[in-house]
């Protein structure tokens, strides 16, 4: 039996490449004579990686390859069926999955979330692609109610979680936290939110007596440029730091007073280390998963939306409030933690379950 799972791999990704994983490791578990071959951008840092077998996602002969090779196709965990990216890029994903369709191979998604889907076009390309799924994981509600208004049969849809919430963290002794604040940005700030943001940052030193900013990239390529913009504006105060691995990543927000985040994943992995969050938000993803955590916490946590008043003296007065409450958060978010974690797995479990028996 041979599983191909597509997504956004081999790119440095780590949030990513947690969720791919996490996937991984439940379908050995499940069924541990599988072959998984991943398509991928970076085939040696991949197989390193996952101890896969990678083939190259650009080269359409091994894609057609590994496809007709495959005993099922799985479209991996990620937000890959957007149109803000690109056109081009959701034209891609939907390529792969009537690709795999035309091969008479099984279509699954596991750990999607869809959309924003900018034009009615895009939304109409990306229901006909659901309609040829065997099960469809989705890791939000609002996802999820997207699907079933597009005609997509319940019992093909199930309900789950960000699959980056089962990446194991052994917590062998409590994190020492020594007034120190994880930052994640990604591109998306314009010059003028930079500017602001960077000068909440520096009141905030002051007010708050912050011993180090602790600048850390989930996307190195991606996220560096504007995180060394921000370590030149904040001088000694600020370093960037570029995690190893996925571990050492959690390991240096656990020792996080807080966490002031852009990225999705780097909110999960606070969430995980139960380290408060400040959410910065570029996508409903992010305003998504701060809602489902502040339900199941019950208390409203503190977010911004990029492109609203982004004034420094409001960011001031919110990340200040997230630092004062700190002690009561970690509890908090302990509870909601067990909760979505439980969730995630559930899901997960049965959705390679029925894979696993529909593919036998």
């Amino acid at each position: 039996m041979t599983i191909t799972i597509g997504g956004y791999y081999g790119f440095g990704n780590w949030g990513d490449e947690v969720a791919l994983a996490v996937l991984l490791r439940f379908l050995r578990e499940r069924l541990p004579q599988a072959r998984l071959v991943v398509l991928s951008h970076d085939l040696p840092k991949t197989e390193r990686l996952h101890a896969v077998r990678a083939v190259s996602r650009w080269n359409p002969y091994n894609i057609h390859r590994a496809l007709e090779e495959a005993s099922v196709f799985v479209l991996g965990p990620g937000s890959l069926l957007q149109d803000v990216t690109s056109t081009r890029s959701l034209l891609y994903y939907l390529g792969l999955l009537r690709w795999a369709a035309r091969l008479r191979k099984p279509v699954y998604l596991l750990g999607q979330g869809i959309g924003p889907l900018r034009s009615a076009r895009s939304e109409r390309w990306v229901a006909r692609a659901l309609q040829e799924a065997r099960l469809i994981l989705l890791r939000d509600s609002e996802s999820y109610t997207w699907a079933r208004s597009h005609e997509i049969s319940e019992d093909r849809l199930v309900l789950g979680e960000d699959l980056a919430l089962l990446y194991p963290y052994p917590s062998p002794a409590p994190p020492q936290r020594n007034r120190t604040v994880s930052l994640v940005l990604r591109p998306g700030l314009s010059p003028r939110h930079l500017a602001e943001l960077c000068s909440a940052m520096r009141a905030l030193h002051k007010k708050l007596s912050i011993q180090r900013w602790q600048l850390l990239p989930f996307h190195f390529s991606q996220d560096a440029p504007v995180l060394r913009e921000v370590a030149h504006a904040l001088g000694s105060s600020a370093s960037l730091v570029r995690p190893e691995n996925p571990e050492h990543l959690l390991h240096l927000i656990a020792e996080s007073e807080m966490l002031i985040g852009m990225r999705l994943h780097s909110l999960v992995f606070a969430l995980q280390t139960e380290t408060p969050f400040y959410a910065l938000s570029y996508d409903p993803k992010i305003e998504r998963f701060v809602r489902r955590v502040a339900e199941i916490a019950q208390r409203s946590l503190c977010w911004r939306r990029v492109g609203d008043d982004f004034a420094s003296a409001l960011l001031v007065t919110e990340i200040e409030r997230v630092f004062s409450e700190r002690e009561q958060l970690k509890t908090q978010l302990a509870s909601a933690r067990i909760v979505l974690q439980a969730r995630a797995e559930a899901a997960l479990r049965a959705s390679i379950a029925r894979l696993a028996q529909e593919i036998s």
